[in-house]
């Protein structure tokens, strides 16, 4: 049968939606390689919120991560996402920004880019996906799955001509943010674009927040998709993309081929185990289906970071509210994708009208901007009524017509003399302060690499075992005793 190519999105998606992307660059050290030598046809390694991470909170260069990569990933191709027209912020940025984002990606050893708007505003695409290819770059489109009364087959096919025709694309692929894409639903949309791209690859990759994960996929492998999108579990499943192990098991049990090596990823299952255990890190586990996703169709991630900042203000109990407001707030604003930016934008908005039982009387200036078209052309008009609150109530220094980016480089230039390219990135889309305090910061030396030794692999092995309640070790000056909790 078919030879399914496979995705490793793990480094990238998998922390992104199950550890808040946290993952340190020294935590990702001891299993490059045999990431390398797995066989994925393409290893996703960034995108501009593991920037953010970096520079925010774990106090770590991120172009230093990404060259890591290229010195250490020669196999697979690496890829790197474009958020619309933002590089390393919300706003849309000017061309000089967005072309310097692509120049020094691909000076780092990115070869394949694919990019996203979460409007499908190819205005935002085009410039940044013709200049990456002319400076040999693969790239490629998301087609960004919803479920609203916009979001037809035909608008997809539609996006799909546009993104060929009016930005070049080598490939497509379908990106279920929210993990509501069914098999039903697959057997429509996707021979409707193989219709549209003939030849032209095309992927999917979803996330297991309804429990589809799986199904989505084999269906997807029987409608003929080139290549699937997964992660290595326990850093899969859940909020996060369907695990690499369980989906090899489901396509070869159905005679689908594949270049994986198996003993790699068992290896690399073993590492990631032990680390979220050393790092108090939650696991993905296999969910059961919840039709509430249908509804919100919150993303992983931020379904992540939602529940974690309601938590961190004691409001914890407030989640099934703030849910149910995420659906209705969507609908009012003409039914953006649940996807980066916009996903944050309804979760806070939902977020302060469920806390102050007052709706759109806090309006964020990112809601105003939205709803006055300054990250690009809506896909539907926001409720005139609801538009009326949101002008009242939003901040009034935002203007009724968005401005036009002015270049940026020169300034920044001018203000910065001594910076190079990749520095200037930095201090463009971070205060300051945080771009010091990152570079001032001591280089993070933990060595994680026990955590894959063989030593480690026996023990850990041993007190798996379902009989074994007490696993002991002496040599020399070194003694340790692990014991089982009994449940």
């Amino acid at each position: 049968m078919a030879r399914i190519r496979h995705i490793d999105t793990t480094l990238r998606d998998g922390h992104q939606c199950l550890w808040a992307t946290r993952m340190s660059t020294p935590m990702m050290l001891p299993i490059i390689d045999r990431l390398d030598r797995a066989g994925y046809d393409v290893i996703e390694v960034m995108g501009s919120v593991h920037f953010d991470a970096c520079v925010r909170f774990l106090k770590e260069n991120p172009w230093d991560r990404l060259r890591m990569f290229g010195r250490r990933i020669t196999r697979s191709r690496r890829q790197m996402i474009i958020r619309s027209k933002c590089a390393l912020r919300f706003e849309l940025e000017p061309d000089d920004i967005s072309r310097l984002w692509v120049e020094r990606m691909i000076a780092n050893g990115v070869e394949s880019i694919i990019a996203f708007d979460g409007l499908h505003d190819l205005d935002n695409l085009e410039d940044s996906l013709r200049h990456a290819k002319a400076l040999g770059a693969a790239t490629q489109g998301w087609l960004i799955y919803s479920i609203s009364p916009v979001h037809t087959d035909a608008f997809y096919v539609a996006k799909a001509r546009e993104f060929i025709d009016r930005c070049g694309v080598e490939a497509l692929m379908i990106e279920d943010t929210s993990g509501i894409l069914t098999p039903e639903r697959a057997r429509t949309l996707i021979p409707a674009l193989q219709r549209e791209i003939g030849e032209m690859p095309l992927g999917l990759h979803t996330h297991n927040l309804a429990g589809l994960g799986q199904q989505v996929y084999l269906e997807a492998a029987r409608l003929g998709i080139d290549n699937l999108y997964s992660c290595i579990a326990p850093i899969a499943d859940a909020n996060a993309p369907p695990a690499i192990q369980t989906t090899l098991r489901n396509l070869r049990h159905h005679g689908f081929e594949d270049s994986i090596d198996d003993a790699p990823i068992e290896e690399m299952e073993g590492y990631f185990q032990a680390l979220a255990e050393h790092e108090d890190k939650p696991v993905g586990r296999p969910q059961d289906f919840d039709a509430a996703n249908f509804d919100h169709q919150i993303p992983g991630g931020v379904m992540s970071n939602l529940v974690s900042q309601l938590t961190d203000a004691g409001l914890a109990e407030k989640l099934p509210e703030v849910l149910v407001e995420c659906a209705v707030v969507r609908e009012e604003l003409g039914w953006p994708i649940q996807v980066t930016p916009f996903s944050q934008f309804i979760g806070v908005q939902a977020t302060l009208n469920a806390v102050t039982g007052e709706r759109y009387t806090r309006v964020p200036d990112e809601v105003k901007k939205y709803a006055l078209g300054y990250y690009g052309k809506l896909m539907a008009p926001v409720d005139p009524n609801i538009l009326d609150l949101i002008v009242e109530n939003g901040s009034k220094t935002i203007a009724l017509e968005p401005p036009t980016p002015e270049p940026a480089l020169p300034g920044l230039r001018r203000q910065f003399p001594e910076a190079d390219d990749e520095l200037l990135m930095l201090y463009h889309g971070y205060p300051n302060e945080l771009v010091d305090d990152m570079r001032a910061a001591p280089p993070d030396r933990t060595d994680y690499s026990i955590l894959v030794t063989p030593f480690v692999r026996l023990v850990r092995a041993l007190a798996d075992r379902p009989k074994v309640r007490q696993v002991a070790y002496r040599k020399g000056d070194v003694a340790f005793t692990i014991n089982k909790r009994r449940h």
